[in-house]
This record gives structure tokens, C-alpha cells and sequence, in this order.
């Protein structure tokens, strides 16, 4: 169905249509550095980008237009369906609109309309951290974080920021898990947890000894957490760690550090890019991150 908003018309997108407007904006070569990629070298891989993204997703995509000109300035839809109740959010917009608010407009007029549907639960788009512009449609929309994941987007490692809002939210049962880790030396554990995988001391407990700290991503608190607990008694553990950035630098430093070594690093085939290593207790760490390739 078409949607209104109080500057533009959303129109069911139709790629025979809208497919040379829209191939005008992925051959910008100043709009495809915005996105970090690469321009569209044909009208035919403008086609199966549109086809790629939007082409089974139930006829949930707009093109966007102004009440004054018949031109599409922009697309936005859910991806093809993957057979779950929530649903991935894109879109683009022509360079010459950026600045008027047109997207954000659009994106709350969609995400409203979709989580009005039957069998939607919510929405998410994964957003590029670096993309100012995109994380500000997102916002519009009233999505909020709930995630981070790391991705390769082009050619650089990056973290893109799971933004999503659902239809009807209710607040979790529970709300953090954490690993309780069993160490000999509560403090050396995070001293080098915190060089090699930048991870935060948040809490520590224990004088003169310190027999409990509790490490986070960052210094706030009510995120996922690490505890370390002093013991005389070790239970290997096995660990995973996803990391926002490249994976083989954190390897070397591992190495520097004299640390035992489980799996070297490598591209597994769901696109990751792992190693596992051994703290001086014996508990294994899988640290994942984005794939090379």
C-alpha cells in the first residue's frame, strides 16, 4: 500500500519503474564512498542489488517521491524474508535530498506501518558505526541499540550497530549473562585481559588481595560482564569473544604474550575470522571477528 508523509509519497517500489533513478544514485561515486562501497558499473548491477535486498520481501519496500516530480529519490524496504517475525530495514537516498529530513521522515512512517502487521514482532537495521547520516534515520525512527556486530565493509574492519524497535516491547526476564571465571590471580587475569582484548575493570573486591573483579566492554554498568574469582581450584572453562576489530593483530599480542595457542587464525565458513588461545589457568578464549575475506 502506498504510504503519506507530510513531505513525500511512498510508492510501492517497482524496479522496472524506478530502476534508472535509482541506478543514478549507486553509480555516485560520492554517494557509494558514503557507504562505503563501491559504484554500480552497469545498470544490470543496480538491478541485482534491488532484486538482492528487496526482491522477496513480501512487497514491503517505497520508493520515495516529492508531490512535485514523478522521480525517485530514494528507496526503502525489509530484506528478503528469512522466515523470522523480525525484519531487516535498508535504505538509500539520491545525495542531493541528504539534509532535509526526507529519510527519517520516511523510515518513521514505515516502521510504524510494518509494526502494525500481522506476524512483524519488530524491526532492526544494521548500521555501519561510521555512517553519521544513516544512524540519525535510524533514530528518527526510534530505533535504539541493541548490539553491535563485526563486519568487513569495505575492505575495512568496522562495527555495525544493531538498531531495532519492536511492536510491542516488554522488559526481558533476564537481563545480562555472565561467565564466572575461576583464576589463581584475580588481578594479573585482568591486567591481561585488559591489554589484549581492551575489556574494562568495572568492580573489584578484596584487600589486600583482590579475590573478585568484574570486567565489562566499557566502564558502565549493565552491560555484558566477566567475573574473575580467586580459587585454589580450576575448572577449564571455554570462552567466546566477538571483537569490533581486526582479528590478527589481537593474535600477535596473544603471542607477545607468551600465551598458549589453540587454533591459529582463519576464515570459517560462517563468515568469521577466528583463533583460540589459553589463559595461564587452561580456560580456552574463541576470539571471532569479521571475516577477512
Amino acid at each position: 500500500m502506498q504510504l503519506t508523509t507530510d513531505q513525500l509519497d511512498l510508492v510501492p517500489l517497482d524496479v522496472e519503474r524506478d530502476l534508472a533513478d535509482l541506478h543514478a544514485m549507486f553509480v555516485d561515486p560520492i554517494w557509494s564512498a558514503s557507504a562505503f562501497e563501491k559504484p554500480a558499473p552497469d545498470l544490470a548491477a543496480s538491478r541485482a542489488r534491488l532484486d538482492q535486498n528487496f526482491g522477496d520481501n513480501g512487497g514491503h519496500a517505497w520508493a520515495l517521491r516529492s508531490r512535485t516530480s514523478p522521480r525517485a529519490l530514494g528507496v526503502i524496504g525489509v530484506f528478503s524474508d528469512q522466515g523470522t517475525s523480525i525484519r531487516g530495514l535498508g535504505w538509500y537516498l539520491h545525495r542531493d535530498q541528504w539534509g532535509q529530513g526526507l529519510m527519517g521522515e520516511a523510515a518513521r512512517a514505515v516502521v510504524d506501518h510494518l509494526l502494525g502487521l500481522p506476524g512483524i514482532d519488530g524491526v532492526e537495521a544494521w548500521i555501519d558505526s561510521r555512517n553519521a547520516r544513516s544512524l540519525g534515520v535510524a533514530r528518527r525512527a526510534r530505533l535504539e541499540l541493541a548490539g553491535r556486530l563485526p563486519r568487513m565493509n569495505g575492505g575495512v574492519t568496522s562495527q555495525w550497530l544493531v538498531m531495532v524497535r519492536a511492536a510491542h516491547p516488554i522488559d526481558p526476564t533476564v537481563i545480562s549473562i555472565r561467565s564466572q571465571v575461576p583464576v589463581r590471580d584475580v588481578m594479573s587475569t585482568a591486567d591481561l585481559l585488559v591489554n589484549l582484548l581492551g575489556l574494562q575493570v568495572i568492580y573489584q573486591f578484596g584487600e589486600p588481595e583482590v579475590e573478585f573483579a568484574r570486567l565489562g566492554l566499557s566502564r558502565w554498568n549493565g552491560g555484558p560482564a566477566l567475573d574473575l574469582q580467586r580459587s585454589g581450584e580450576i575448572a577449564p572453562l571455554t570462552l567466546g569473544v566477538d571483537i569490533g576489530v581486526p582479528v590478527d593483530p589481537v593474535y600477535q599480542a596473544v603471542l607477545a604474550a607468551g600465551l598458549a595457542v589453540d587454533a591459529r587464525p582463519a576464515d570459517m565458513p560462517w563468515h568469521r575470522r577466528e583463533f583460540a588461545f589459553r589463559l595461564p589457568e587452561g580456560h580456552a578464549i574463541t576470539v571471532s571477528g569479521a571475516s577477512s575475506g
